[in-house]
């Protein structure tokens, strides 16, 4: 019996190492949103209205999510899994710029200011291409494009 618990041990380990790498090899491609539920409510049309033609892109541990018609906004970062690989965080940064006024309170200048954001999301439903993503007030349905 003994010899019997390492093994274990060992098994368990690497079942949780593979759930990582499953999961990353599943999520690689581009992705978009057919539901929307906010506070379990569908609102899939405002969702598209606030987020038009929404992507997200992930390759390696990377991800790029744009959005928009015309003026397209574009947001790059990392990703990675939590909580035994229940959730996943992705990872980005924010900017602010602060105005530099001359001594007629003209703006000649501005500051850059980066700050480290991230979301978080439990994983449902992950497959080759489809993914259920959640957190406190939100639900995203997604597809897998087709590539």
């Amino acid at each position: 019996m003994r010899k019997l618990l390492p093994v274990l041990l060992l098994l368990v380990i690497a079942a949780g190492c593979n759930k990582e790498k499953v999961y990353t090899e599943n999520l690689q491609g581009e992705w978009e949103v057919y539901k929307y539920l906010l506070y379990n409510v569908d609102r899939t049309t405002l969702y598209n209205s606030q987020y038009p033609s929404y992507r997200i892109t992930f390759s390696g541990s990377n991800y790029t999510e744009s959005y928009g018609i015309g003026d397209t906004t574009t947001v790059n970062g990392t990703f990675s899994f939590a909580d035994n690989d229940e959730k996943i965080v992705l990872n980005y940064k924010t900017y602010t710029y602060t105005p530099v006024l001359d001594s007629a309170n003209n703006v000649i200048d501005s500051i850059e200011v980066a700050k480290d954001a991230k979301r978080e999301y439990t994983i449902f439903n992950l497959t080759k291409d489809h993914v259920q993503l959640r957190n406190d007030s939100s639900q995203l349905y997604m597809r897998k494009l087709v590539e």
